[in-house]
This record gives structure tokens, sequence and C-alpha cells, in this order.
């Protein structure tokens, strides 16, 4: 955003951004956060639901109350995150289970079955289980079956 052009955007940057971490993050670089909200001040956490924003890719975590550092993907750029199980190219890439702790923040091809996903990138490879896939962020998507 260019400030000289558009002065009210003074406060405002682009790339990564450092929030305390409201959660434990370490370990989790390759993991999707959101924004959350710990008493007017803004954190970095997991997502806690299937449909939540976690557009943040987390670039270095650390303990709750620790200052992490996180990057969102502009829409249609590609980045790497963590999978929860395998995917194809073309596949929707919606947050996998985040009531599994292990999986929170991870995601996964968007399921078929009862509930809300919200798709968040298509992956752009082959993936399996763990891998830190390649996909491309796109204008998000609710889908309700």
């Amino acid at each position: 955003m260019n400030t000289i052009l558009n002065p009210t955007q003074s406060d405002t940057k682009q790339g990564a951004v450092t929030y305390p971490a409201a959660v434990d993050l370490t370990a989790r670089e390759g993991y999707l956060a959101k924004l959350a909200n710990n008493a007017g001040a803004t954190n970095l956490a997991l997502p806690t639901a299937t449909d939540d924003f976690a557009v943040l890719i987390i670039g270095s975590g650390d303990v709750a109350g620790n200052f992490s550092i996180a990057e969102s993907p502009s829409v249609n750029e590609t980045c790497r995150v963590v999978l929860k199980g395998a995917c194809s190219p073309g596949d929707e890439l919606s947050l996998a289970d985040p009531s599994v702790p292990a999986d929170a923040g991870k995601l996964r091809k968007r399921p078929t079955t009862t509930g809300t996903w919200r798709t968040l990138f298509i992956a752009e490879e082959t993936g399996v289980d763990g891998q830190i896939v390649l996909c491309r962020r796109v204008g998000e998507r609710t889908t309700t079956i």
C-alpha cells in the first residue's frame, strides 16, 4: 500500500506479522494460524473450527505469551503448508479437524462428509500425510454439506 498516495493507510504494513502466541506454537512452522482476541490484544492462535479464517502461515512459533512470526500469502500466491492425509493437484484444501490437537493448523483435502468446510488453498502437487505441500491461496469459499 502506497502511504504517500493513501495517507489513511499510514499505520499499515506488508509482509510478516509478529504477535504474542495465544497457545504454544513451538515446532508449528508451516502450520496455519488465525488472529485471536486476548483481552483486547491481538494474538496468534491455532484454528479451533474447520471454518476459521486461518490464513497466516507460522514462520517462527514460540510458547504462549511470547512473540511468534506469521505471514499470509497473497491470493493466488503459492506457499507450503503441513498436510493431513493425501491430496492431488487441483484438490481444494481446507483446515484439518482442530479437535485433534496434532492436526490443528494443518490442511487436508476438503471432505465430502457432513459439516462446514472453508476452502483456503488449492493443491499444486501430490501430497502425503505430514508433507509440507505446495499449494496456492485462493479466495475463501465455505461449503456446508
